[in-house]
């Protein structure tokens, strides 16, 4: 028998609870959804988590069920998120870097690395980012060794020159783990010396004495960072090296115009971001290692502390 509200009860006492919603209770769905979302397909994400691909996609089904609505869109070769999907990934962050921190807790409590391990990354990232987030380590694990391979080709993996990659674009090679980081954004970049001197461009038609720093025997497409179309004049490369550091320095010295990724380049002293409307290209940001790293501590430990590091800079202000 159900007893009737007492009207004179306080109204905290007659507050009815709502129903409840649909409830998560396997961390499992979450884990193999923020796997599938950050390497793109079932087969990468069942190689990352040592599962298999029917678990995974099971999983998927399930949490599609749960909330109702479909995670992922099916393209050539991968799989895109939805909008939903992407809010899911954001609000799921927070205990995916925290489950990870627990894993390394029981997993490499006590554990020192001992050993060489090979990062690949590009002349920037070589530069200006990697060695602030790898040096702390070595202080943590005075066994270990890095060697830091610069360069701008892709297939340092395929040819056993790395052990671990820092790679701009998706992975095309089946056989290895990869983890998407984020992205980064390309533009165009001055010096304020140079634009007190020159006045910021105000189009992708330079003035004659606005110098555009460029590639030189190596090939990038400048036209597809172009929003509409651009007189082919209008790129010509006038000071030119395939060496980043090269180009980047005849913009420091403000006398030069050129590409930086623009996580670098805000964080450059004198630096500002021209034509930003004109010129712009969004990059992804993918960590890639062999399977090797399942069964090497020290590539696991060097793979987890520059994927945070990188997941953590590269991650969108709220």
């Amino acid at each position: 028998m159900s007893r009737r509200p007492d009207p004179d009860a306080p109204a905290e006492m007659l507050s009815v609870e709502a129903p409840p919603g649909p409830r998560l209770a396997d961390w499992n769905l979450l884990r193999s959804f923020i796997a599938v979302l950050e390497t793109g397909t079932l087969t990468a994400a069942a190689t990352r988590l040592g599962s298999t691909q029917p678990s995974i996609g099971r999983h998927l089904r399930e949490l599609e069920a749960l909330l109702g609505e479909t995670l992922f869109v099916r393209k050539p070769g991968r799989l895109e998120a939805t909008a939903r999907a992407q809010r899911l990934y954001e609000a799921a962050a927070g205990m995916r870097d925290a489950a990870r921190e627990i894993e390394r807790l029981f997993t490499a409590q006590g554990e020192q690395a001992v050993g060489v391990v090979r990062v690949a990354v590009s002349e920037a990232y070589g530069y200006h980012v990697v060695p602030q987030i790898l040096l702390p380590l070595l202080h943590e694990h005075p066994e270990l060794e890095i060697e830091l391979a610069v360069s701008n080709r892709i297939d340092n993996l395929r040819r056993r020159d790395a052990d671990i990659a820092v790679r701009f674009g998706r992975p095309l090679q089946d056989d290895l783990i990869a983890r998407k980081l984020g992205e980064t954004e390309l533009g165009l970049f001055a010096h304020e010396d140079h634009i007190r001197r020159h006045g910021e461009p105000q189009d992708i038609t330079l003035p004659p004495g606005v110098v555009l720093a460029g590639f030189d025997r190596d090939t990038w497409p400048l036209a597809a960072m172009v929003q509409g179309a651009t007189p082919q004049q209008a790129l010509r490369f006038r000071f030119r090296s395939d060496s980043a550091l090269a180009r980047q320095a005849a913009v420091e010295c403000g006398g030069a115009l050129a590409v930086y990724p623009v996580e670098i380049g805000t964080r450059r002293p004198g630096l500002r971001r021209v034509l930003a409307h004109r010129l712009a290209q969004k990059q992804e940001i993918w960590l890639c290692a062999h399977d090797e790293l399942r069964r090497s501590s020290r590539m696991r430990i060097v793979w987890d502390r520059l994927g945070d590091a990188l997941e953590q800079r590269l991650r969108p202000p709220a």
